[in-house]
């Protein structure tokens, strides 16, 4: 099956892996046909499990930068599912962002946050990942934006819905 692996905390202020190089590691650790997406650490492979690529991708990525770098694993039926439900109207000027939890239950902390003003959070389908649209130019600065980097900055990954779009435009 076709399985998305979304790395937390590469490329923005952190370690950086370059698209080649991840494409590299995962196809060495064993993963098939691997496909990255942006520089943004996105990928896509063929596994028979999704946990089991996200565990060979942690450990692979762990060996060659020296330090753990999260990693989820997600079928794309199911990333498309959760592209699917995303329940906010889009325009111009809010950004849809999914936030997808590394540790079960944090969707759920989160979705019971009040939204800043101009944001909206709701809690997809299946429990595991909350839906966010706020105004530009506020991603780091919004009220849900600083409440998600103080109760769970280390246990979910985001992604803006654009490029989850686009992750499942290349599997």
């Amino acid at each position: 099956m076709r399985v998305a692996l979304l790395l937390r905390g590469v490329n923005v202020g952190g370690v950086t892996v370059r698209s080649a190089d991840l494409r590299a590691l995962l196809t060495e650790a064993g993963l098939g046909d691997v496909v990255t997406v942006l520089a943004s650490g996105n990928a896509v492979v063929t596994a028979a499990v999704a946990s089991e690529a996200a565990r060979v991708a942690e450990d692979a990525l762990a060996a060659r930068y020296g330090r753990r770098i999260r990693v989820l694993g997600i079928s794309i039926d199911a990333l498309a599912a959760v592209v699917a439900d995303y329940p906010h109207a889009e325009d111009d000027d809010h950004t849809p962002y999914v936030v997808l939890e590394l540790e079960p239950g944090v969707a759920a902390e989160l979705a019971a946050l009040e939204p800043g003003e101009g944001e909206a959070i709701a809690l997809g389908a299946g429990g595991a990942v909350v839906h966010w649209s706020n105004p530009k130019g506020t991603t780091l600065s919004s009220a849900f934006a600083k409440a998600l980097e103080r109760t769970a900055k280390d246990r979910v990954t985001t992604r803006n819905l654009r490029t989850l779009r686009k992750v499942l435009a290349a599997a």
